[in-house]
């Protein structure tokens, strides 16, 4: 290759994130502007509302530290070359199972444990379904979300609702079943969940790419004959990556319940579970981005949401879905859609299938 070809082939590369960066920001300001709002204005609110000030902060990382976990949990398992669609219905029931726990217990210790078992039981389900039966999970994973949906909102004006029987939700959990507090602004602050879902987060990293297990499951997405050769027990080991999946999306719904909403109702499902899988897209499955792609959808959520308040627009709070979409298609497009052609999940959306992640 002579130096010039690959000069020419070193600016196509630049520019091609510029042009469709340019592209993503050109389109958001269409989508503003069809709102009837002046895109620089709404762009400063947008970011005021997510990062403005400690409160703006505190919203937005509360929101985040959940989202996280789904995230953390959807790739993991897509890392292992399996789909899981149904962390949203893995967190539904992490909630009520700590939301059983926590007032059985009046501690938020069992309350955490509750529900990342029921959020692991609640995928083991599925993925014992594709291992043993070849049954497809994005098709149980995706069903199952339903179920935990109904669930919920059965429990919820049955057996666990509150005990004046007028308010669809379960009985506020004792003070001493809430997470640890940190004040941040006049009104927020960050709860314990935070630390354990950076925490996790990296250790599902490690895992991955630092263990024998970690590395034979990535190889088994891909190529799992050689697994086979290694006398790998790939199908149950792909079975626990599932459920730690599911774990982690259940850790998610503990961490809401007992370090934010303190009690269960259907405001639980928020849908951050489908926008974990988006924000694992984002991040291309490498361990390292999925905080930043958990932060940005957070801010994308609660910045709209501020955006209605500011300009009394209905309405516009699930502007940030339309938001978070854009922000997939970009990556999708600069990265050429290597992810879609790839062939299978055991390499990362939009990356080389041999690197570590």
């Amino acid at each position: 290759m002579t130096p010039r070809s690959t000069s020419r082939t070193a600016s196509r590369a630049l520019l091609r994130p510029l042009l469709v960066a340019l592209g993503a920001l050109a389109l958001t300001a269409a989508l503003f502007a069809l709102q009837g709002l002046a895109p620089a204005r709404a762009a400063e609110l947008l970011v005021r509302g997510a990062f403005g000030d400690a409160d703006a902060w505190s919203a937005t990382l509360r929101l985040a530290t959940p989202l996280l976990l789904c995230t953390a949990g959807v790739a993991l398992a897509f890392r292992c070359g399996l789909w899981n669609i149904g962390a949203e219905g893995q967190l539904l029931v992490g909630g009520l199972a700590a939301a059983w726990a926590g007032s059985a217990s009046g501690h938020w210790l069992p309350a955490l444990l509750a529900g990342a078992l029921a959020g692991g039981a609640w995928a083991a389900l599925p993925a014992w379904l594709k291992v043993r039966r070849g049954v497809p999970e994005v098709l149980s994973t995706l069903l199952l979300n339903g179920v935990a949906l109904e669930l919920l909102r059965w429990l919820v004006t049955g057996p666990l609702q509150e005990p004046t029987g007028q308010f669809p939700q379960s009985a506020p959990l004792p003070e001493s079943a809430w997470l640890p507090q940190l004040p941040l602004g006049r009104t927020g602050a960050l709860h314990l969940g935070l630390p354990l879902a950076l925490l996790l987060t990296a250790a599902c990293g490690l895992f991955l790419a630092r263990t024998r297990a970690g590395l034979l499951l990535r190889a088994g997405a891909t190529a799992p004959l050689l697994t086979k050769a290694c006398r790998f027990p790939l199908a149950r080991a792909q079975l626990l990556c599932f459920a730690a999946a599911g774990a982690l999306a259940g850790l998610a719904g503990a961490g809401a319940v007992a370090g934010v909403a303190r009690t269960v109702d259907r405001s639980l499902s928020q849908g951050l579970g489908y926008a974990a899988v988006a924000a694992a897209l984002l991040a291309g499955l490498r361990s390292a981005w999925l905080a930043p792609a958990a932060l940005l959808f957070a801010a994308l959520q609660s910045g709209t949401a501020a955006l209605q308040w500011a300009e009394n627009l209905p309405g516009i709070d699930r502007f940030g879905l339309v938001l978070q979409g854009v922000a997939i298609i970009a990556v999708v497009v600069a990265t050429r859609g290597r992810a879609l052609r790839g062939g299978t999940l055991g390499g990362r959306l939009g990356g080389e299938r041999s690197a570590p992640p």
